[in-house]
């Protein structure tokens, strides 16, 4: 098995510091804070329990990921539920739980950075160390403004329980921390690449520069709309590109496979989280997403249990161009190789004993990058998966340089070559024996600004799809409620009027450009406000 990072709470339990992603040893201890944070060891520990936050359950561990992004344009829900369709209000427990669960890894960075100088070791570790925790605080505030608006801003640890009264503060400024936490990690972790480390389970230079590309993007875009931060967003983008230390995985689907079977490609893979087959020995640790709700439908646990909960639309299968002399019925084949990999035209069905049976529907295809037959982590188990969740591609960052670019700049030659490498390994041009290599994979040329970015927007969903970034694109693109509308005339004029598909874009309206300030904080917090219409 390949070493991992090992992600486990640190700020109370004394534990081994092992890479191994199989827990090797238990907690033996208890730690109080005034006695940790001796040793740069303890340092170590009490970053690990700041990357565990991120994989709860509550977090990217299924919450964020299924219940607040399955249904857009690009993807519905195969069952109707409140929260996942956007009837969610401020007593909802998963609206409170990813508030929660934001604010416990801020408050674990928090004590880490405030103990960050008391153990005696070498500063360049120490600076790496504190570099990822400012990155960790910082996503972790992101995460927050870009659901919430205006979030309390806390820079310290807490000193007392009695210590819960903050105010909102302004989401510019949140966002304003955020770049300056982020720009202050990259600074820090000049000599932590992903070539160094050999594996993305931890974040590097590239990765915090690549984020910080994301992060201005959303700045320059809704509701803040400092469209001087796209200037900002391109030099990011461009730091990542000119490191060399990252290129495209000729096979997309290799990408997937590579987090089914427990192996890195650092180089398309800047940055991941890593998941464990089951719970034993941890708090709500396994994966629980990448491919047991966004997976292949099963119920056979040898081939790999799966809900099948996230489905593809037909409007992002008729995304991909096909192939016009294709012979295959009902539907014709596609030149763009991530069509049948992301829509999966075939299911387990539902006996116990595993049947392969083909899915024709276009509105039926069960989200498929996440493949739990693939998986070589035995035994399988039926609610947890080892398959990691990247937070962080290279096609993206390629796709984020090409429309930073074409908002400062235009469609320039640097904008089409970014946009044009995705498409050629889409195409399959970039494989040893490319399946249709006459075929031409270069976006339309001559498009006008306007024209361009609607091309980068088809193709973010084309090329990322269902890795929670289509909900905050279509936000900071300034017309989710409308595009959701569009999609809803789009599924009744095309044979999608069944409930699953049509509730969200029904009821959505206004007020779920933000989520709900959570029941329980207001009535803790006498300083929070709650969001418009809730």
């Amino acid at each position: 098995m390949m070493k991992k990072i090992f992600f486990i709470l640190a700020m109370v339990l004394l534990v081994s510091s092992s890479c191994q992603k199989i827990l090797d040893t238990k907690p033996t201890d208890f730690i109080t804070p005034e006695s940790f944070y001796a040793t740069a060891a303890d340092l170590q520990i009490a970053l690990n329990g700041v990357y565990s936050q991120l994989i709860d359950v509550d977090c990217y561990g299924n919450n964020y990921l299924y219940m607040f992004n399955t249904n857009t344009d690009e993807s519905y829900g195969f069952t109707v539920d409140l929260v996942t369709s956007y009837q969610y209000v401020p007593t909802d427990a998963k609206v409170n739980l990813l508030w929660n669960s934001s604010y416990i890894g801020i408050e674990r960075a928090n004590m880490l950075l405030a103990n960050i100088n008391k153990p005696t070791m070498d500063e360049t570790k120490r600076g790496i160390i504190k570099g990822e925790a400012l990155f960790l605080r910082a996503y972790f505030y992101f995460l927050l403004v870009s659901n919430y608006g205006d979030v309390p801003l806390k820079l310290n640890p807490t000193s007392s329980v009695k210590d819960v009264d903050l105010a909102r503060t302004p989401a510019k400024d949140v966002y304003d921390q955020i770049v300056k936490d982020m720009t202050t990690a990259e600074s820090l972790l000049q000599t932590q690449t992903a070539t160094s480390l050999g594996y993305g389970g931890k974040v590097t230079k590239t990765a915090v520069e690549g984020i910080l590309a994301r992060v201005c993007l959303y700045m320059a875009g809704f509701p803040l709309n400092q469209t001087d931060k796209y200037q900002e967003a391109l030099y990011w983008a461009k730091k990542v590109v000119d490191s060399k230390e990252h290129a495209l995985n000729p096979d997309y689907s290799q990408i997937f496979l590579n987090y089914a079977t427990n192996k890195y490609d650092v180089k398309e893979s800047i940055w991941e989280l890593e998941f464990f087959r089951d719970n034993n020995g941890f708090a709500n640790k396994g994966g629980t997403y990448a491919g047991r709700f966004c997976g292949i439908r099963c119920n056979d646990v040898s081939v790999g249990y799966s809900t099948g909960s996230i489905v593809a639309t037909r409007k992002l299968f008729d995304l991909y161009q096909i192939n016009p002399a294709s012979t295959t019925t009902p539907n014709k084949a596609s030149f763009d190789l991530r069509r049948d990999w992301n829509c999966a035209n075939y299911t387990w069905g539902t006996a116990t004993v595993a049947k392969k049976t083909a899915v024709t529907s276009t509105w039926l295809m069960c989200a498929g990058k996440w493949r739990r037959e693939y998986e070589e982590v035995m035994p399988k188990n039926s609610n947890y998966t080892p398959q990691n969740f990247p937070m962080l591609r290279y096609s993206d960052v390629l796709l984020m340089l090409a429309e930073a670019e074409n908002e400062v700049n235009g469609p320039t030659a640097l904008a089409y070559d970014a946009v044009n490498q995705v498409r050629r390994r889409a195409y399959g041009l970039l494989l040893p024996v490319p399946p249709s290599p006459t075929v031409n994979a270069a976006l339309t040329p001559g498009l006008n600004k306007t024209q361009f970015l609607d091309a980068i927007k088809l193709e973010r969903s084309k090329e990322l799809c269902f890795e929670a970034l289509r909900r905050p694109d279509l936000i900071r693109w300034g017309n989710f409620i409308g595009d959701m509308k569009t999609f809803l005339a789009y599924a009744i004029a095309n044979g999608g009027n069944n409930t699953t598909i049509t509730t969200a874009s029904r009821v959505i309206t206004e007020r779920n450009l933000l989520l709900p300030i959570p029941s329980y904080d207001l009535s803790l917090n006498k300083l929070l406000t709650q969001n418009p219409g809730y």
